[in-house]
């Protein structure tokens, strides 16, 4: 499990669009917190809520907000962004406890692909078909990420949602909800192999040589050496 991730803000008691707008232009986030009873207004420093979201996983991670001293475990519910520079222009929290039930989604971490099989032994490619998955869990329970060991995958194979490792107490929603079961990972053959098999065969004249080519080849020596052997009779 990774360090703690922690960020500090204060309570923010005027809204509207013109007071948003003076907050950005000083480097300062609008958010709000959404508590179980009722939300409240914030507001967090720009360069600190752009550390935070280095992680790639900070989605599904609690996170330690202290909003004038008072502490919060909190979940980031959604972070909008400018679409002209992507600077973060409002941010959301939810509060939760260790009992809170939340459906997040959770990264795929994919580990052993330089020793996988179906690369290194049969040639194949590792194809990665989501990066993520829904879960529903305790925010207690909420991993960082979810390992996919590619180790044993062979040529051809998929590893399907129903087949991944989840750590006790997390469920994937998919399957709660009777979803179609659908892959994530996939080991398929390279074009580059295709490209091999594929190659031509060039005979003695520089001309390519055709399977119907090969076989009538063969069938001419081997007419050829029946008939010196019966000469040779």
């Amino acid at each position: 499990m990774s360090e703690k991730i922690t960020i500090s803000g204060e309570s923010r008691q005027e809204t509207g669009k013109a007071n948003s707008r003076s907050l950005r232009s000083s480097e300062i986030v609008p958010g709000v917190i959404y508590g179980e009873e009722k939300s409240s207004n914030i507001k967090v420093l720009e360069k600190d809520l752009k550390k935070i979201l280095e992680n790639p996983s900070i989605f599904s991670q609690v996170i330690d907000l202290n909003i004038d001293g008072s502490p919060f475990e909190v979940l980031l519910k959604d972070i909008q962004r400018n679409p002209r520079n992507d600077r973060p222009s409002h941010v959301d929290f939810l509060v939760v406890s260790k009992d809170t039930k939340v459906t997040v989604n959770v990264p795929l971490k994919f580990i052993n692909e330089d020793i996988c099989v179906g690369v290194k032994q049969q040639g194949g490619m590792i194809s990665h078909l989501r990066n993520e998955v829904e879960v529903l869990c305790s925010a207690a329970s909420l991993p960082e990420f979810i390992e996919i060991d590619t180790q044993n995958i062979e040529l051809n194979q998929s590893v399907m949602m129903s087949e991944i490792s989840l750590p006790e107490g997390v469920e994937l929603t998919s399957v709660l909800n009777d979803l179609q079961d659908q892959p994530v990972l996939s080991c398929s053959v390279t074009r580059a192999s295709l490209e091999i098999d594929d190659d031509p065969v060039i005979g003695e004249d520089g001309e390519e040589v055709t399977d119907d080519a090969e076989a009538s080849a063969d069938s001419s020596q081997t007419d050829e050496s029946q008939e010196e052997e019966s000469n040779d009779n």
